[in-house]
């Protein structure tokens, strides 16, 4: 997530500041990693949209998802599905 120009990872919370504002959001899940031998990963699912409400004080938690697990045992093995992101209530 960037917010105010830094690129931000890891959980945290969000302190809105006064009065309450509508929040733009982008909420991006971790993508799936590739195959065994040389297969690509997936991309993660998204999602976005303005008007999210933070009230005044409120704190929004936020959660950054992990892409998967390459696969190291052969070709036939697939790789992991990476993990949800959240921004309060929305998931991706």
């Amino acid at each position: 997530m960037e917010l105010a120009g830094m690129l931000l990872t890891g959980g945290f919370t969000y302190a809105a500041p006064p009065p309450p504002i509508l929040v733009e959001y982008l909420v991006v899940a971790g993508g799936g990693a590739g195959g065994g031998v040389g297969g690509g990963g997936g991309a993660g699912g998204y999602r976005t949209a303005t008007g999210y409400s933070a009230e005044v004080s409120s704190t929004v938690t936020v959660t950054v998802g992990a892409g998967g697990a390459v696969s190291t045992s052969g070709s036939s093995n697939t790789g992991t599905n990476g993990e949800n992101s959240s921004f309060g209530s929305i998931i991706s």
